[in-house]
């Protein structure tokens, strides 16, 4: 390149860097990303430093060439080279990579039995078969009460992504399905009445380096074993580390099916699950298109169970993704349920916990989530609410309000508390475990158990 045209090698950089920011800070979680997370802070504002310098030297170059003396030392213009093709390739590799630009499908699933928005005919959730297949295929299912005559349903076209709805299911009933004619999986429908019984869990991170597997298979194998009667699974986000790289959702789906192919399940989003091209995944695997949708998004919606209502939002960081839309349909749908039946909150971000401050970001007492939704929960008689995001195991109550911090499904264990909530009932750092949930009338006992199934603590929340 003659040197009388240099400024467009620093003037390309900085389209790069600048073109990447755009990128990424259109992206879904990337605003709460680049607030919460300390390093990723300092990555963005060092590439926004970057951008600019380039876009100086560009100008630079073009102001000497104006006065038509266009030279440079040459130590300066290696440097602005070397600079130039650093801004100009760090850039678009970035993009490659945490856009999902060349990677292959997810590949072959297993069948998984996924909650709907809303409620059949019944009064209990709707359910979907669920899985995805490297190549497009055309596929069929069988389902139907257990022992009796099955229904058939076939694809009309080929895909990858493949969702049977399975609606109207009669209350307090086994069910029986097979994909292509296989063996069958059995699962039972949840009462419309009377005790149900659920599973909480949240932060597995599938495929991070320091979760453990074994603490999420062992958890996993207690939700499906039929003896415990599980009726539901909801699982709080973060399921996997990072949610663009598509291996990571097989490993964690070929995992979870161990429970989810018999155990009705719901995944809400999390800020890992959501991270740039993740937002799209988490939409595609775990929401899928061609899933009924009654009362809200792919991302915020309700189900119910009788006079059970579970209320599933999107709090991913911290009150960034929650949007004017998001909070009138809560209010809405609070607003709808009769006050003397149970209504239950879950979410990954968490509201009340204790925690200690990360990266300059106090991981406690979110005053955020907590302004924003709190007053919501307390004037509508809100009577548990789920979190995780903490890595830790917490039970909390706060004018009325049970919230449980569920964070311990796998991924690494925070450090211990330097703060305590002054909302704290019981708080247990460094263990993995879930929640194990009975509503039975007015009656719900809430149990943290370890991932073996033994009790850690106990406690009772009493409606009315």
């Amino acid at each position: 390149m003659r040197k009388s045209k240099f400024f467009i090698a620093p003037l390309a950089g900085a389209i790069a860097v600048f073109v990447f920011l755009a990128w990424a800070f259109s992206q879904h979680g990337t605003l709460g990303l680049f607030r919460v997370n300390g390093e990723f802070h300092q990555y963005f504002i060092g590439a926004g430093v970057l951008g600019l310098v380039m876009l100086v030297l560009s100008g630079l170059y073009l102001w000497k060439r104006s006065r038509h003396n266009p030279r440079f030392p040459t130590l300066l213009t290696v440097f602005v080279s070397i600079l130039s093709l650093f801004s100009m390739v760090v850039p678009s590799a970035a993009f490659v990579y945490t856009g999902d630009v060349f990677a292959a499908g997810i590949g072959d699933t297993p069948p998984q039995l996924l909650i709907a928005d809303g409620s059949g005919s019944s009064g209990i959730p709707n359910l979907a078969v669920c899985f995805n297949t490297r190549s497009p295929t055309k596929n069929t299912l069988e389902w139907g009460l257990a022992g009796g005559a099955l229904a058939r349903s076939q694809e009309s076209a080929a895909s990858t992504s493949h969702v049977f709805m399975l609606r109207d299911l009669v209350p307090d009933s086994r069910y029986e399905y097979r994909v292509n004619g296989g063996a069958p999986a059995y699962f039972n429908s949840l009462p419309a009445g009377g005790k149900i019984r659920f599973a909480v869990g949240s932060d597995a991170h599938f495929g991070a380096a320091d979760a453990s597997r074994q603490a999420s298979d062992a958890m996993l194998a207690q939700i499906a074993d039929p003896a415990n009667g599980y009726g539901m699974f909801f699982a709080l986000g973060d399921l996997v580390e990072y949610g663009f790289t598509r291996g990571q959702w097989q490993e964690a789906f070929d995992s979870m099916a161990s429970a989810s192919a018999t155990i009705p399940t719901r995944y809400l989003p999390g800020n890992h699950d959501t991270l740039f091209a993740g937002f799209g995944n988490f939409q595609d695997y775990c929401y899928p298109p061609g899933m009924d949708l009654q009362s809200g998004s792919p991302l915020w919606y309700r189900v119910d169970a009788g006079n059970v209502h579970f209320l599933c939002l999107d709090i991913e960081w911290s009150a960034e993704s929650i949007t004017v839309a998001q909070e009138a349909w809560l209010r809405a749908q609070l607003e709808s349920i009769p006050a003397g039946d149970w209504k239950i909150v879950l979410c990954h971000g968490f509201f009340y916990a204790s925690g200690s401050v990360s990266e300059g970001w106090p991981w406690y007492d979110n005053q955020e989530t907590i302004s924003r939704l709190g007053p919501l929960f307390e004037e509508f008689n809100v009577d548990l609410v789920f979190s995780g995001h903490a890595h830790q195991l917490e039970l909390l109550r706060h004018a009325g309000v049970t919230y449980a911090v569920c964070g311990a499904f796998g991924g690494a264990p925070d450090e211990p508390r330097s703060y305590t909530s002054p909302a704290s009932v019981w708080y247990e750092n460094g263990s993995y475990g879930f929640a194990d949930v009975s509503i039975d009338g007015n009656a719900c006992t809430l149990t943290i158990r370890d991932p073996n199934g033994a009790p850690l603590k106990t406690i009772s929340v009493v409606k009315g």
